[in-house]
């Protein structure tokens, strides 16, 4: 595995250049960072900031992301975000439930007629067991944790995307996260262009980030106009090397470099850990 890319910030695991609380987590030489966990083809990205320490997807089992969270001084999570219900996204969140204190589930639940893998159902029987609610967070909502504060943009209620080719994916939670005086970052799971097009058409104004994790694993389903929105000056892209989908697309892939965003890919630089940080 190539080794641990930092970008912008020197942050070992549990010390910073300027100090850090005994948690680990970054204060005043980076208050948020972003890291975006080398995990192969699936997702597993940690925010941290002051008094908040969440996990977004958590890549397909075998990826050890509970090793990984240790690597980091990760022993507890305020929340446990599984963008939708594909086997690279919540794959491991049965291991996470079942080996970390986590404070909260977002998971929106798939339709009935939808066939779903089995750790989907091993997330909410071990969330249940362990007392751990799981909430599906409407468009709309904003949470705060601490410094963080978090912007929920997707999906709209209902059933919007069932006629699209793939209603999963357009159905992933999108979340804005920032922290007030140091940045943003867009998470926006696997939409496509059906659900970008209506988030620029609806929230456009909230796109508008210092950072972006590429949709869709860097897939052609991206629309340039909705990844040259964003405005961001880092793009993270999480892909796994020689993967049998031809991820990352060239398409997305130049339109990334049109939009002038400095790229980090896992597949080429392992695990990523970004400050986030303005201007």
């Amino acid at each position: 595995m190539p080794a641990l890319l930092v970008v912008l910030v020197l942050l070992a695991s549990g010390c910073a250049p300027g100090g850090s609380r005994s948690d680990g987590i970054p204060t005043a030489d980076a208050p948020f960072t972003l890291t975006a966990f080398d995990v192969g083809q699936g997702d597993a990205f940690l925010l941290r900031a002051d008094g908040a320490t969440v996990l977004v997807d958590t890549g397909e089992p075998d990826a050890d992301v509970v090793r990984l969270l240790r690597s980091e001084g990760v022993e507890r999570l305020d929340a446990l975000i599984i963008t939708h219900a594909h086997l690279d996204h919540v794959g491991g969140a049965p291991d996470v439930l079942a080996s970390l204190p986590v404070g909260v589930v977002w998971m929106h639940p798939v339709p009935a007629v939808d066939d779903v893998v089995p750790e989907y159902a091993r997330t909410l029987e071990e969330a249940r067991r362990r007392g751990v609610p799981v909430r599906g967070p409407p468009a709309g909502a904003r949470v705060a944790i601490g410094a963080l504060h978090l912007d929920v943009l997707g999906p709209p209620p209902g059933r919007p995307y069932a006629w699209t080719g793939s209603e999963r994916n357009n159905t992933s939670i999108v979340v804005r996260a920032s922290v007030d005086g140091a940045g943003s970052v867009l998470l926006a799971g696997e939409v496509e262009r059906e659900a970008q097009a209506d988030l620029l058409a609806s929230r456009a104004d909230a796109l508008r980030v210092d950072v972006l994790v590429v949709p869709h694993h860097g897939s052609r389903t991206s629309d340039p106009a909705f990844l040259a929105a964003t405005r961001a000056r880092t793009a993270v892209l999480s892909v796994g090397a020689g993967n049998r989908h031809g991820h990352p697309h060239a398409e997305t892939l130049t339109a990334l470099e049109r939009a002038g965003m400095r790229l980090h890919r896992t597949d080429r630089d392992g695990t990523v850990r970004i400050a986030v940080r303005h201007g």
